[in-house]
C-alpha cells in the first residue's frame, strides 16, 4: 500500500466516525435531501491506483481502477497526505499542478475537502 492510500484509509475512518462531516455528502434538492454518490479515482504517481466511492453517506475505498469513476486525479502522492494531515487542501494542490483532475468538476473534488477538513478540524 502506499502512503497516500493509506492517509485516504485513515481520513475515511475519522469521516465515517463523523455525523457532521457525513452531511457533507448530502444535497438538499427542492426540499429534500439526496445523498452523495460519487466515485473518485486516484492514479498517482509511483503507486498503485485505488479509488473511492461514496454511497449512503459512506466512502468505500478499493484498489485497482475504477473505469466509471465521475472524478480521476493524478498526480504527486505526497499532496495527498498533505490533505489528509491538515497541511493543504486539494484546491491548493490542484493550483500548484500537484494534482491533476484529468476528469470531472474540481467542485466535487472541494466538497470531498470539505468533509476531510471537518474530521481534522476536531483532532
Amino acid at each position: 500500500m502506499g502512503l497516500a492510500k493509506d492517509s485516504i484509509e485513515k481520513i475515511i475512518g475519522l469521516i465515517h466516525q463523523n455525523e457532521k462531516a457525513k452531511t457533507v455528502f448530502v444535497t438538499n434538492i427542492a426540499g429534500k435531501d439526496v445523498d452523495w454518490e460519487m466515485s473518485f479515482q486516484f492514479t498517482l504517481d509511483g503507486e498503485d491506483p485505488f479509488n473511492i466511492s461514496i454511497k449512503d453517506r459512506k466512502l468505500n475505498l478499493s484498489e485497482g481502477l475504477n473505469s466509471d469513476a465521475n472524478i480521476v486525479m493524478t498526480g504527486d502522492p505526497e499532496a495527498i497526505v498533505n490533505i489528509c494531515e491538515g497541511k493543504g487542501d486539494f484546491t491548493h494542490a490542484i493550483s500548484r499542478e500537484q494534482i491533476t483532475v484529468q476528469q470531472g468538476k474540481v467542485f466535487d473534488v472541494i466538497r470531498l475537502t470539505r468533509a476531510i477538513n471537518i474530521v481534522l478540524q476536531k483532532k
